[in-house]
């Protein structure tokens, strides 16, 4: 094997590995998004239908995401239903 192959070989794997951090970590930001309208649409649409609104969005999103196989659109909708699953607790707590 070669000098430029073996270069080309490291440049390429080094390049890989920095395409997984940045999906990892926007994967992280998209969450947190995703929980913070989950906070905002909750206290200014409640509900829709007598369904949380928080929650139904986060099973809209986290189900098209799946379905078209976008990791983004399954992120937001995870947070979604984080932060559905935050307010569920302190109204437990609430108790």
């Amino acid at each position: 094997m070669s000098k430029l192959a073996r270069y080309k070989s490291r440049a390429l794997d080094a390049v890989r590995q920095n395409r997984a951090s940045v999906r990892t970590t926007v994967s992280a930001v998209e969450i947190v998004i995703g929980a913070t309208a989950s906070g905002y649409v909750s206290q200014t649409m409640p509900k829709v239908g007598g369904i949380p609104t928080d929650a139904g969005l986060g099973l809209v999103l986290l189900g098209v995401g799946w379905g078209m196989k976008q990791n983004d659109l399954s992120a937001l909708g995870l947070g979604m239903l984080a932060g559905y699953g935050r307010d569920m607790g302190r109204d437990l707590a609430m108790r």
